[in-house]
């Protein structure tokens, strides 16, 4: 029986949906709640997540590496958060966001600061 060009393509389609399937959080998106270490040394960090009536959505001590970051995901709702990173022997901070569905919050961790973002 000889292969049609039609089997080959249906074949490769095929073939690529099964090698896809449940795969697409990682094509895009990022997570719910993201804190870079970004100094020279390991640091141990408190980072919390509290929704607008007071319910910590995460209560978390991370360990994170140098150039490294702690995730946390499936987290966020619509309405307000309040993201808090406390770095042992060093900075603390807090931000309150306006969050939508998709939106992504991030703490970047200096020597002697940490910047607040969403994306």
């Amino acid at each position: 029986m000889a292969t049609t060009r039609r089997k080959i393509l249906v074949g490769t389609a095929i073939s690529g949906t099964a090698l896809l399937a449940g795969c697409s959080g990682m094509l895009g998106g990022n997570p719910d709640v993201v804190v870079f270490n970004r100094t020279d040394n390991e640091l141990t960090a408190d980072v919390t997540l509290v929704d607008a009536d007071g319910e910590e959505l995460v209560s978390e001590r991370a360990t994170i590496e140098p150039d490294g970051a702690f995730e946390h995901d499936d987290v966020l709702s619509s309405g307000t958060h309040t993201l808090g990173v406390d770095v042992e022997d060093g900075p603390s901070g807090e931000r309150e966001f306006d969050v939508e569905d998709g939106d992504s919050l991030q703490a970047r961790v200096d020597q002697d600061d940490i910047e607040f973002d969403k994306l």
